[in-house]
């Protein structure tokens, strides 16, 4: 396992107990895991997905042990995916957690396509991971969204979308055939980002061309630079997600011309 070398996969100092602990607060607040669940964790080459498995892996979750575990790893065709994938085979099997790869080459759709790029690419993976989950009998997909993430998704919809939300710690699809979760949610991205590094964690580029130019860049920035003016910007920003007063909120206008 030459790729994976330099991993301590049982390292557990304070730091990792801590965001454990943070895992273990989500699953309880949005009821993410059932005894008999089967997890499979969709792993991206980042450090998020691959800190979560770890996380999980760890097979000491405070509402229930009883679930199996699995990863995959949607190839999209990007430079360096190849790469990727042969490196978190490697990662998964010093977990003990059986690794799943499916092919969707996106990249060579972008310019047979009109929509924007990242929405083309996000459903095209999600559909990907649905069909492989169903082949193995996994019903819970879990994805390695963090704070960070949540507030950036909750801005992004307030500035591009028109509305007050974000993404749904616990999402049932298909009519509750599958679920999908996000455990991370109390973890910020700085904490994931240190533990990764302290636990030899490789993680890649995402190879997309389109991954310096978006919105949700530009979102990360606005929020980093707000953060640099004023140190409790994030955490406000997290607190406003479930601190809403809907009497100083307003209603819908009588006629669409006011907008």
């Amino acid at each position: 396992m030459k790729n994976a070398r330099l991993l301590r996969p049982n390292l557990e100092g304070k730091a990792f107990l801590n965001l454990h602990k943070r895992l273990e607060t989500a699953i309880k607040d949005y009821d993410m895991v059932h005894p008999g669940d089967h997890i499979m964790v969709g792993l991206s080459g980042g450090k998020d997905s691959s800190l979560l498995l770890a996380l999980l892996a760890r097979k000491k979750v405070e509402t229930t042990n009883d679930y199996r575990l699995s990863a995959i790893f949607v190839h999209l065709g990007f430079a360096g995916d190849d790469e990727k994938r042969d490196y978190l085979k490697e990662y998964c099997a010093m977990l003990g957690v059986p690794f799943y790869t499916v092919d969707e080459p996106i990249f060579k759709t972008f310019e047979r396509e009109k929509k924007k790029p990242c929405y083309l690419c996000s459903r095209n993976r999600r559909i990907a991971i649905f069909k492989k989950a169903k082949e193995v009998g996994a019903a819970v997909i879990a994805f390695g969204h963090h704070r960070d993430d949540f507030m950036e998704t909750y801005l992004l919809n307030i500035l591009y979308g028109a509305c007050t939300e974000t993404m749904k710690p616990n999402n049932p699809f298909f009519g509750g055939e599958f679920r999908v979760i996000r455990p991370m949610l109390y973890m910020d991205e700085k904490a994931i980002a240190a533990e990764a590094k302290r636990r030899g964690i490789r993680t890649f580029p995402q190879g997309c061309p389109y991954s310096d130019s978006n919105e949700r860049r530009f979102v990360k920035n606005l929020i980093a630079e707000a953060q640099g003016r004023h140190r409790r910007v994030r955490k406000s920003i997290f607190r406003a997600m479930f601190t809403v007063h809907p009497d100083y909120l307003l209603k819908e206008p009588s006629r669409k011309s006011v907008l």
